[in-house]
């Protein structure tokens, strides 16, 4: 299957909203949830906003910091 590159974006968004509802959801700062993934706090930021591209290992990372399933992620 083909992604085009609209469909993409889409789901950049979709993950980023994700990770922001899920972040809220346990109270982690952006800072703190840095902190605890050892992820950049400025590219997390990014991801919020659908704005990068995000690997699967920061995804995994991200998922277990948030204990959910990266499914739950991904939409």
């Amino acid at each position: 299957m083909i992604y085009s590159t609209h469909m993409l974006r889409h789901l950049r968004f979709i993950i980023g909203k994700n990770i922001r509802h899920h972040r809220g959801k346990r109270q982690l700062t952006l800072r703190k949830f840095a902190r605890l993934s050892g992820i950049n706090e400025s590219r997390l930021d990014q991801f919020e906003l659908g704005k990068n591209e995000i690997r699967l290992d920061e995804l995994l990372k991200i998922a277990c910091i948030l204990e959910v399933q990266m499914e739950e992620l991904i939409g």
